[in-house]
Order: C-alpha cells, then sequence, then structure tokens
C-alpha cells in the first residue's frame, strides 16, 4: 500500500467521478466508468485505456465519448478499489494500479 496521489482531470460525475484521465509512468490513462442504459445507473468497474500519444495535447479540448474507442484498454478495476481524495475530485491513490485486472491478450 502506497500514500502516493495521482492528480486526476475529471469529466463526469455521480457520487464519485465516472470518466477520468490520469498519468502513471509517463502513460496517460482514462478510466471509464459509463452508465448502462441495461442497468440503467453505471456499472461496478472502470475499464482503463491507455491513451495515445498523439491525443496527450488536446485531452482537455476533446470529446471524452468516444475516447475509450479511440485507445488502448489495458484492464479494468472495481468503483469501490478506487480510493480518491476527500473531495473525490483532485486524486486517486496509487495503489489503484495493484488491484486492476489486466486484460489478457486477445480478449475483447
Amino acid at each position: 500500500m502506497t500514500d502516493r496521489w495521482l492528480p486526476i482531470h475529471y469529466r463526469d460525475f455521480y457520487d464519485v467521478p465516472r470518466a477520468f484521465v490520469l498519468e502513471y509512468h509517463g502513460e496517460l490513462l482514462f478510466f471509464d466508468c459509463p452508465f448502462s442504459d441495461v442497468l440503467e445507473d453505471y456499472g461496478d468497474r472502470y475499464l482503463v485505456f491507455k491513451i495515445p500519444e498523439e491525443l496527450r495535447e488536446r485531452i482537455d479540448t476533446i470529446s471524452w465519448t468516444d475516447l475509450g474507442n479511440r485507445s488502448e484498454r489495458i484492464g479494468a478495476v472495481l468503483v469501490s478499489a478506487v480510493e480518491f481524495d476527500e473531495t473525490k475530485r483532485k486524486g486517486v491513490k496509487a495503489d489503484v494500479f495493484e488491484s486492476m485486472e489486466a486484460e489478457v491478450a486477445g480478449r475483447q
């Protein structure tokens, strides 16, 4: 466990940020927990994507709606496993990656 905090930039918020971006080991990562029309609620996992380097400079100006489709999915993590700062708007604990489920090669 670590006390290291990673700053986030978020767009969607419902109880917690439902879409946020952070930088980890030089890579820009997108955590997405979209609303499910089937569930009529948000899911219990963030899908985690590695954002292409060519989008780095434009991330604050482009729509995040299709960002997952423009990025490489690398894993998933339970929303309950992500520890946010007290405001739930500034950062997450870096140990979120300890509980991340990595994608298996070839899995869709």
